[in-house]
């Protein structure tokens, strides 16, 4: 009885496999700096590395089979699995992971593919 009850009261985790590409680095996109240069505006840089993150997050998830709704936590969790320097999750950043989400999810020529 008391096993039952720790792992009804361990927190659940979210697993979101990491693929690794050939040279065993995963591909990200680029930052603000390196797609923009010295160009971009503070609030371009910001709302771009939101966007990448969180599309990279969307995909990420979709491949690994999850779909909406899903809690904040768990939408942190993978945001942090995948180990982005600098990455904080915030609530704009949650909004966009489940809008690319729901775009993945809504899109039937999207598929995933082993």
């Amino acid at each position: 009885m008391l096993r039952v009850l720790r792992r009804v009261l361990r927190p659940a985790r979210l697993r979101v496999p990491a693929r690794r590409f050939a040279a065993g680095i995963a591909a990200l996109p680029p930052t603000a700096r390196e797609a923009f240069g010295m160009d971009a505006t503070a609030e371009e840089a910001i709302a771009y590395n939101r966007s990448r993150v969180a599309t990279a997050t969307a995909v990420a998830l979709y491949r690994s089979g999850y779909v909406l709704p899903m809690p904040d936590d768990h939408l942190d969790d993978a945001v942090r699995a995948l180990d982005f320097p600098y990455s904080a999750p915030s609530a704009e950043t949650r909004a966009a992971i489940r809008a690319a989400l729901a775009v993945l999810e809504a899109d039937y020529t999207v598929t995933v593919t082993p």
